[in-house]
């Protein structure tokens, strides 16, 4: 039996003695250990937060106190104290529990959370509506040290401090470890300055200050600035002070007596507070404290050497490691290409280029919108950026993209990752919007692959590309090797779709990777006598609106099936160009509905919204235009 077996809801947490917590903290990590290793998740970075979690939990009288989480890869602790510590084992499969903070599954979880940098805002804004309706319930919120430097989070930080609203900032900071010695006088001065004693003589003394006639206004602006200088001298936070917080660190984020010592203090404060607690990644587990990158998100692995076997394929490549080969090739050959990311090394398959050229890989951080405006003045001053950038993080920079790329034209290179459905991670990040992003500013030429050997080339012909933006959108997902054969790249200047003729009964155009789906559609088809023909659109931006009129003008149906939402979509651009008595053949798109779209497998997924080919089928095969095929079975 553990201390965690009988920890249902924060209420039984608080039931325990103070000294209980150092145990509790154990069996969290232990279970999360566990439970990870048999069914991935995200991991180096909940094992970073287990005392935080335990200790705002313990302090807090959540929910009727507001906890809020940034980002919400650290959410597992927060989801094994919160009622859902049975359920860990379902996390981001479909039907089970996401791996970001969700409303629906919890009155602990106050948002759906998954961009960075909103935390602050969000933590404002229940302060100031509690203000309003005069309530008296304390609200902090969990913001990690990459995502404060978001140009969000500081601009809610300028308007917190000008505020003076009561709120709990709580920085979990862990990119190093505590001095021994800086730790200890830290200690000592946090202690004096949520001191109850100090604040109440600190008040009293500058109250005196005010009422002294001539002298006393000189006196309390010398008192500031010395009180200023000690506080810089000794403390790192005086940026946080500037902006009217008062700030309390750095403290030892795996002592959860200490923060818990610091929480309850920083109870009692007026004004808007900082809590700046140093943390690290992957704490608990060596494997993960050694290389927090790799264990940042994990598949099943050995608990007793962290390996995880079966990671990876020979046969088949992701899309993000042939950008990072790709452009490797192309940074080495050309001095004037730059690449940019918004904090996605990794993920982007940027870490073996970022090593090899360090200074020709800018990560600038959690700032779409600077990484395209950034983008787009590199272009203007001759260099060849490659901006590569999630779906879902883009949606940020789309203001950047119109003013400060598209209608000044210059020749920015968009790299699109995690386009469509991305699976496991759910909602938040879903890539459903850029379609409609991109094809709604004016100069922007669109590419969606549907090999790895055409994004490869699509690569390399956009570096000589200079006539303005250009987009390559593809999604989170493998492909066959075999395509990257260098001597056997596509032409992928054609603009003209890719044709598999078969008939004329029916035409279905496949928008970029989902061309492979409408090939197995097609001749799973003709085996039931509708004999279709597919246009792949790699292009949809120019768009080879002759050719493809052409072609449905001499079929007799047609269809469209892309990864994206319905209305925000290559189907509306195409349709919208087509003539009328074209678009009158038109039968059905295939494509998302505008609803939150969950998590589960991407093959999972795609099934279940009518994308995959099974799904295809059975709705052609279902209709009255068809009605010589021989009907089968949707398979589950």
């Amino acid at each position: 039996m553990t201390l965690l077996d009988d920890i249902h809801h924060p209420p039984d947490l608080r039931q325990l003695k103070l000294e209980q917590l150092p145990q509790v903290c154990d069996d969290v990590r232990e279970y999360l250990i566990d439970t990870l290793a048999t069914v991935g998740g995200h991991f180096a970075s909940n094992l970073g937060v287990v005392e935080l979690t335990v200790a705002l939990h313990y302090v807090l009288n959540t929910p009727e106190d507001k906890l809020i989480w940034d980002v919400g890869h650290q959410i597992y602790p927060h989801k094994i104290l919160t009622g859902r510590k049975e359920l860990l084992r379902s996390v981001r499969r479909k039907g089970g529990l996401s791996g970001f903070p969700k409303r629906e599954e919890s009155v602990y979880d106050l948002y759906n959370t998954g961009h960075a940098g909103t935390s602050i805002s969000q933590l404002l804004g229940e302060a100031m509506a509690r203000d309003r309706l005069k309530l008296s319930h304390t609200c902090a919120c969990v913001i990690g040290d990459a995502s404060i430097a978001s140009g969000m989070a500081f601009e809610a930080l300028n308007h917190g401090g000008h505020a003076q609203t009561d709120c709990i900032v709580v920085l979990n900071d862990n990119d190093m470890s505590i001095s021994k010695n800086v730790g200890a006088l830290n200690q000592y001065l946090n202690r004096l300055i949520t001191s109850p004693a100090y604040n109440k003589w600190k008040k009293l003394w500058y109250s005196i200050l005010m009422w002294l006639p001539v002298i006393g206004p000189v006196f309390q602006l010398f008192s500031r600035k010395l009180e200023r200088t000690f506080k810089d001298l000794f403390m790192p936070g005086s940026l946080f002070s500037d902006f009217g917080f008062r700030y309390i660190g750095p403290v030892d984020g795996h002592d959860v007596l200490e923060l818990v010592d610091v929480l309850r203090k920083a109870r009692e404060l007026k004004g808007p507070i900082l809590i700046h607690a140093y943390t690290q990644k992957g704490k608990g587990y060596i494997p993960a404290e050694n290389d927090p990158i790799v264990y940042h998100s994990v598949t099943k692995f050995n608990r007793e050497d962290g390996s995880m076997p079966g990671k990876g394929s020979k046969s088949r490549i992701a899309f993000s490691d042939i950008v990072g080969e790709t452009l490797c090739d192309i940074v080495e050959k050309n001095e004037r290409v730059v690449v940019i990311t918004p904090a996605m090394i990794e993920g982007s398959g940027l870490r073996s280029l970022a090593d090899k050229f360090p200074d020709r890989v800018m990560d600038v951080g959690i700032a779409e919108q600077h990484s395209m405006a950034f983008a787009g003045g590199l272009a203007s001053g001759g260099a060849i950026p490659y901006l590569c950038i999630y779906s879902t993080f883009m949606n940020r920079a789309y203001d950047q993209l119109i003013e400060d790329v598209a209608l000044m034209n210059f020749p920015v290179k968009i790299v699109v990752d995690r386009g469509g459905c991305v699976g496991p991670d759910g909602e938040t990040h879903q890539g459903l919007y850029d379609l409609g992003v991109l094809l709604s500013c004016p100069n922007v030429r669109v590419y969606a692959p549907a090999t790895g050997g055409e994004l490869k080339g699509f690569l390399k012909f956009a570096e000589r590309d200079m006539q303005g933006p250009i987009a390559v959108r593809f999604p989170k997902d493998t492909c066959d090797r075999e395509s990257l054969d260098p001597d056997k790249l596509p032409d992928v200047t054609r603009i003209r779709p890719e044709i598999s003729p078969g008939g004329k009964d029916l035409c279905i155009l496949a928008v970029g990777a989902m061309w492979e789906t409408a090939i197995a559609v097609q001749k799973e088809l003709a085996s039931r006598g509708v004999f279709a023909t597919v246009l792949g659109v790699r292009w949809i931006r120019p768009l080879d609106t002759d050719f493809i009129s052409k072609t449905l003008a001499d079929t007799d149906h047609f269809v469209i099936l892309e990864d994206s939402y319905i209305h925000s979509s290559a189907a509306s651009f195409i349709r919208w160009n087509l003539p009328s008595e074209i678009n009158s053949k038109h039968l059905h798109t295939f494509a998302f509905p505008t609803e939150s779209i969950p998590h589960g497998t991407r093959d999972e997924i795609l099934h279940d919204y009518g994308l995959s080919k099974e799904a295809v089928l059975q709705n052609l095969l279902g209709r009255p235009e068809f009605t010589q095929a021989v009907p089968i079975a949707r398979q589950a």
